[in-house]
């Protein structure tokens, strides 16, 4: 078994009901969604199930991630305060429901052990 397959059955069974549907193709992902799951497989480390994710999603959000791009460059300034601690929040509560979304409370409490550590 390769280290992406093995990262990919830890992070599906980690992972709540609604995001195993969206990574199954039974339910559609989003931009939204994409960028979540993204950034908790990066943040667990799971670098080579986030690779295999961004080249399987990425194509279909290619739009999205250009205009977030162009964004980037046309910034003349650095991010605000404010804005960068509404990320910041954002990518907390990201984190917050993963936890609070794993099939057991095992997986649960495992999760949130490991983000306190890494925070």
């Amino acid at each position: 078994m390769h280290r992406e397959e093995i990262e990919q059955y830890a992070f599906l069974y980690l992972c709540g009901a609604r995001d195993r549907r969206l990574l199954s193709g039974r339910e559609k992902m989003t931009f939204a969604d994409f960028d979540r799951l993204i950034y908790i497989t990066a943040f667990l480390g799971l670098i080579h199930y986030n690779l295999k994710m961004w080249n399987q999603y990425s194509v279909q959000f290619q739009n999205q991630l250009e205009r977030l791009d162009l964004s980037c460059e046309a910034r003349t300034a650095p991010l605000h305060l404010s804005e960068y601690e509404e990320e910041i929040w954002q990518q907390e509560q990201w984190l917050s429901e993963f936890c609070s979304s794993a099939p057991n409370q095992e997986a649960q409490e495992y999760l949130r052990k490991v983000v306190e550590r890494a925070v």
